[in-house]
């Protein structure tokens, strides 16, 4: 049972960032949310090539992120609830995805309530990223950036195909695997989804992430 729990929280939070990730970057004018130190090579491009005001905005995006991880630490260090604090995720995303229905209603695409619920979208991804590394057993790896994954599975497809052909090293393999597709899946939906409904996509991984972690979830792990 705990390994079903590690397997639906892998690619259900990986399907979530990469679906949080692509939103953004493909409605909010190439803002990373999940993967922020993207955001410093979308604005590097910009800066040469005549930036706007906006660009320079995006920028918060990494002070926000770094908000969320000393919070999200803080809180952490007092209560030790990963199911609370990934509730919170959720959370954080559903707000976001309200605000931007209102803001689609009214035909609002700039000002400080939108870029608001850009930073709670970060925010999120924030909170994400403290709880996969606080809790680290509770998933296959890292659930936002897949540099890691990649890498990590190149290397034991490499050792697998090269050395023996245990069941071990296929079930490392197998474990990146699940990262990578739901990652890749929820980029893929995420994408297709807020090109045409805009940030009120947020609303799909805010309700899956609540309804998870606080009807099925399990600990996986003692702290």
């Amino acid at each position: 049972m705990k390994r079903d729990f590690i397997f639906y929280t892998s690619i259900l939070m990986a399907f979530s960032a990469g679906f949080v990730d692509a939103s953004t970057f493909t409605t909010a004018d190439g803002l990373f949310s999940a993967h922020v130190t993207g955001n410093f090579v979308v604005f590097a491009y910009k800066l040469a090539n005549h930036p706007t005001l906006s660009d320079f905005i995006n920028l918060l995006s990494f002070p926000v992120f770094i908000l969320a991880v000393l919070l999200t630490g803080k809180i952490n260090s007092f209560y030790k609830n990963e199911k609370g604090l990934s509730v919170f995720i959720g959370i954080f995303l559903l707000v976001a995805g309200i605000i931007a229905y209102f803001l689609t209603q009214q035909g609002i695409q700039s000002g400080f309530l939108y870029h608001t619920m850009l930073m709670l979208i970060v925010f999120s991804m924030g909170i994400q990223n403290t709880v996969n590394r606080l809790y680290g057993s509770s998933a296959f790896g890292p659930t936002t950036v897949m540099t890691g994954n990649v890498t990590k599975a190149t290397l034991d497809l490499f050792n697998y195909f090269s050395g023996e052909h245990t069941a071990e090293k296929l079930l490392l393999i197998r474990r990146s695997l699940v990262l990578l597709t739901g990652f890749l899946v929820g980029c893929i939906l995420g994408a297709l989804i807020s090109s045409r409904y805009g940030l009120v996509s947020m609303l799909i991984p805010g309700i899956i992430i609540v309804i998870y972690y606080t009807v099925f979830f399990k600990n996986t792990q003692k702290v």
